[in-house]
């Protein structure tokens, strides 16, 4: 029987169009309005948890919501070390989420047509109406705590839906991955809607640059050499396998160079030209320009206006690299891509003409396991278009945030709380500024007969702010009791005065055989005063010795949040930790 044949067939049975199953449109309908509540908008936490699981159901795949994929495609948890009867931060969350829900509909969506109901002892979600026999079961269920939270939510009211809407949900798949996508950047970029909270008037004051370089310079003229120096020749391909010599506007330069035509200029109409060229030898020449020695830099918005070269084996680039390269070598030096472009490739996970790729690397997390994000330009724009495009990041300590035409469209955040076992974070010192185009290589692959000749990548200005003093949210936290060898997880509040933008929070404990984790390291302000977090504290851990359990007696925690300005609040509270007897 079809989904709509089974509906019609239950809505006979009950008499009553509004006790009829709810279709897939109201289920999507009724989680958008729940994701862009502004009281679900307060923890980044419930967000993830809600979408996560909701998206799942959609797709079909109720048997894969479970704790350990919860907690570490929704949460955030590393796989290889999360441990339920460790961390119990998806328990916990659950709670909150079935708290939060009863609030929600118990007063903006009491009249709401429909419900998403997360029953006791499930974590898969349910749609009900309000009237019906089975949204009186599953809230006497919520009521009375029945089941565990270990049972993955398989209920028979699920298993019967799925059944009957097989065929539905097939068909809106690529709808569901969209809608996904929505939801997270919607929530994530302040879009929050109709129920949109009061936005925060105060917007950040960038004020003038602090250094800049226009490129207002008249045709041909090379760049100034206050600014910009430059990397020459091919470095056995710079580690990547790279086919083109680099060459300097002015100095000494490999044979294969001209100098009566350098790779590097200002085109008399605002713009910095660096250009990728073939020789009549064969030759593939370009230019690396670099501030390394002139001018570095250590913390601010660092942001480039530019239109990138498209074809076969290019690789544009407009990055950083740590200052004190010569000295540690990298990746221990560390390095950012801003942004960076290669032709789509069959060989390679290329990007194509409409996405860019921000990436970092350091010790651990360098070459193909660099830590990177890809962003698709919106509206059918192009990296190559007549528009121009601005490509920048908001570097601050411990976090660096990537944007594309706006500091308010941020797409990709990496902090040093999220990285791979073993990584250090080295982006707390000084860096220099770089802008090249590469050929080849083992990513962008070898260029060839389609490759444009010349390529040129017009810089229209790079500029440098710096972050003005943004004011650290108060942070307020509840002590609580925990029993030695078990965990406990509870709500951290945090109260910004003002326009705080996104908050980097740390958390650390005394003595540090109680370990703590926060649920989200970054907690975004951008539109609102009031956000929440989730602070574990676990008693227990595993080594290559076995079991380490914490004793009892009295401990302490530090909750630190630091803004972009490196601007910082701290709140230290006491707590026991308990015999486990």
């Amino acid at each position: 029987m079809s989904s709509d044949r089974a509906a019609e067939a239950r809505q006979q049975e009950s008499g009553s169009p509004s006790s009829a199953a709810p279709s897939f449109p109201e289920e999507r309908a009724e989680l958008e309005w729940l994701l862009k509540h502004p009281e679900m908008g307060r923890s980044a936490n419930l967000v993830r948890f809600l979408t996560y699981i909701c998206n799942r159901y959609f797709e079909g795949e109720s048997d894969e919501i479970r704790e350990y994929s919860i907690a570490v495609e929704a949460l955030g948890r590393k796989a290889a070390s999360f441990d339920s009867h460790v961390d119990p931060i998806v328990r916990v969350t659950a709670r909150a989420l079935r708290k939060k829900l009863n609030e929600i509909y118990g007063n903006d969506g009491q009249n709401r047509a429909l419900r998403i109901v997360l029953p006791v002892g499930h974590y898969v979600p349910q749609f009900v109406r309000p009237t019906t026999p089975q949204a009186e079961e599953t809230a006497e269920a919520t009521e009375t705590g029945e089941g565990t939270e270990e049972s993955a939510g398989n209920g028979r009211p699920i298993l019967r839906y799925l059944a009957e809407h097989r065929k539905g949900l097939v068909q809106a798949a690529l709808g569901v991955v969209a809608l996904a996508v929505v939801f997270v950047a919607g929530y994530f970029l302040g879009q929050r809607g109709e129920h949109a909270a009061p936005v925060v008037s105060e917007t950040l004051q960038w004020g003038e640059p602090v250094w800049s370089d226009e490129f207002n310079g008249p045709a041909q003229q090379i760049p100034d050499p206050a600014n910009w120096t430059y990397d020459v020749g091919n470095q056995n391909g710079w580690g990547n396998g790279e086919v083109e010599i680099y060459c300097a506007a002015q100095g000494t330069n490999p044979r294969q160079c001209d100098p009566q035509h350098p790779n590097a200029f200002q085109d008399g109409s605002g713009h910095l030209v660096v250009r990728a060229e073939r020789t009549a030898q064969g030759n593939w020449t370009s230019a690396r320009l670099t501030t390394r020695g002139l001018k570095e830099f250590q913390y601010g918005r660092i942001e480039a206006r530019m239109k990138l070269p498209v074809g076969k084996g290019l690789w544009p680039s407009f990055w950083m690299l740590g200052a004190d390269f010569d000295k540690v070598g990298w990746p221990a030096a560390g390095s950012v891509a801003i942004v960076q472009n290669v032709a789509l490739a069959s060989r390679s996970n290329g990007l194509g003409p409409q996405i860019i790729r921000a990436t970092v690397h350091g010790p651990r997390y360098y070459g193909a396991n660099g830590l990177w994000h890809d962003y698709k330009l919106p509206n059918g724009a192009r990296v190559d278009d007549g528009n121009f495009h601005t490509y920048g990041i908001i570097w601050s300590p411990g976090m660096i945030q990537f944007y594309v035409d706006d500091p308010a469209n941020v797409y990709f955040v990496q902090d040093a709380n999220d990285l791979p076992a073993g990584g250090e974070w080295v982006f707390d010192h000084p860096f220099s500024l770089l802008l090249n185009v590469a050929l080849g290589g083992d990513w962008p692959g070898d260029p060839d007969a389609t490759t444009p000749n010349p390529a040129d990548m017009l810089v229209d200005y790079v500029r440098v702010y710096k972050i003005p003093p943004v004011a650290a949210p108060s942070i307020q936290w509840q002590p609580v009791q925990v029993k030695a060898g078990a965990s406990v997880a509870s709500t951290v509040t945090l109260q910004a005065s003002h326009y705080a933008g996104r908050v980097l929070l740390t958390c650390s404990t005394q003595p540090a055989t109680v370990a703590c984790s926060l649920a989200t390291s970054v907690v975004n302000f951008s539109d609102t005063l009031t956000q929440e977090d989730t602070l574990t504290l676990s008693t227990e851990s595993f080594s290559d010795q076995g079991r380490i359990a914490a004793p009892p007696g009295q401990y302490k925690v530090t909750i630190t949040a630091t803004t972009i300005s490196g601007d910082h609040s701290q709140l230290t509270v006491p707590f026991q930790v308990k015999s486990g007897s």
